[in-house]
């Protein structure tokens, strides 16, 4: 996973050198962004079995929205300081096949919750940059009959860290990517809610920024 976060960092941050180059104005003092979501959950068999399911019954991929905002307040040299946070929200289905153990069982979804704050190193100009960033924040993670009833709310500390890129087409509006993150403290069972084992899952958005 580290290999998968650091090419894809240099990727991100090839399409800075172009920007610092041609653009020196600093990168403005706020950003918000909305964008979709990929999420690449994984079987996560610790999860499934601790929840009473088959890993292989479980949906792997989900899709949803992320939503976020970020000050710029100090730029030294070729780097300028962020500091912000984003919600996240998704889920995916996955119904019973003909090919499983139990082709009658139930459609199983899982969804994700989490409110991630975020410290990013910024490179580049007001017309485009890149950024690493990281923190530390909370989220839910759940699986359960679709049909049936949702367990029970329990949040876990979960570290983010990722990278991405805006590039500005308009004034005020940018073409945005991020890949971020998202590894989940493990959580012990409790007399309504199942344990949740340690995971890291996947998130790929893409969208606009607006200033």
């Amino acid at each position: 996973m580290p290999r998968v976060l650091l090419a894809a960092a240099a990727m991100l941050l090839g399409a800075a050198p172009p920007a610092m180059a041609q653009d020196d104005e600093p990168i403005g003092r706020f950003v918000a962004d909305l964008r979709g979501s990929f999420v690449r959950f994984g079987q996560q068999p610790g999860l499934a079995r601790s929840h009473g399911f088959r890993p292989h019954a479980a949906p792997s991929i989900g899709f949803g929205v992320d939503a976020g905002a970020h000050v710029y307040p100090l730029r030294w040299r070729f780097v300028t300081f962020g500091l912000g946070a984003a919600y996240h929200a998704s889920f995916g289905d996955r119904g019973a096949r003909p090919d499983d153990v139990d082709p009658d069982g139930p459609t199983l979804r899982k969804t994700f919750r989490a409110v991630s704050p975020q410290l990013s190193l910024n490179f580049g100009g007001r017309d485009g940059w890149s950024y690493l960033s990281g923190g530390v924040g909370m989220s839910r993670l759940a699986l359960f009959p679709r049909d049936g009833e949702q367990p029970a709310r329990r949040f876990a500390r979960t570290l983010n860290y990722g990278a991405g890129a805006r590039w500005f087409v308009k004034r005020h509006l940018a073409f945005s990517l991020d890949l971020r993150f998202h590894s989940v403290s493990p959580l012990q069972p409790t007399a309504t809610a199942p344990a949740s084992p340690r995971l890291t899952l996947m998130v790929l958005s893409v969208g606009a920024s607006f200033r």
